[in-house]
């Protein structure tokens, strides 16, 4: 596996974005995977996703620590391979690496990856999507919109991490705190 993220690695070239800087603190995702990952996200949520996760690539990378090792391997290995002409050119027809198509190009890729006749290619729209998903509306930025007032608990102070900065709740919700 080692070999064949190394490999990928070395022939990824994706699209250079000024949203994700090369100086970015990340365990498990480096600038070019962080890059992939934009696009991806991109694709899968529109344009200015940012907007409402500004912290997507970095809550992913946080997400990967808790994956096991074979299973981060398989989405940076997915991210990287979606990178090549190759993998492209056999999915969706498009000879173009994943980030440098345009966002309709994209989302024609993960469509045919969502329809393909490979479990493989369905297991890796699955996991761009879910990734994808998650990590937004984990965002309290996207909460307004989805009609979600926040976390519910009888005892906010135990919600106060870090210390100085709250977590939204709802007082009047009657629901327990599960122990």
């Amino acid at each position: 596996m080692a070999g064949l993220l190394k490999t990928l690695e070395a022939l990824a070239n994706p699209k250079k974005r000024p949203e994700v800087k090369p100086d970015m603190t990340l365990e498990h995702l480096n600038t070019k995977t962080a890059l992939i990952l934009f696009a991806v996200g991109e694709a899968v949520l529109g344009e200015n996703f940012l907007a409402k996760a500004p912290k997507f690539i970095e809550m992913v990378d946080d997400y990967l620590n808790y994956q096991r090792p074979a299973q981060r391997g398989a989405f940076l290995t997915a991210l990287l391979l979606a990178e090549t002409r190759l993998f492209n050119f056999i999915v969706g027809g498009n000879p173009k690496p994943f980030s440098h198509q345009t966002l309709l190009q994209r989302r024609k890729t993960l469509e045919q990856l969502r329809s393909s006749k490979q479990q493989q290619g369905r297991n890796i729209y699955a996991a761009f999507v879910n990734v994808s998903a998650s990590t937004y509306y984990a965002s309290d930025l996207t909460w307004p919109e989805l009609g979600y007032p926040g976390v519910s608990v009888d005892h906010p102070e135990i919600l106060n991490i870090p210390p100085n900065k709250p977590v939204p709740w709802r007082p009047k919700d009657p629901r327990p705190v599960e122990p």
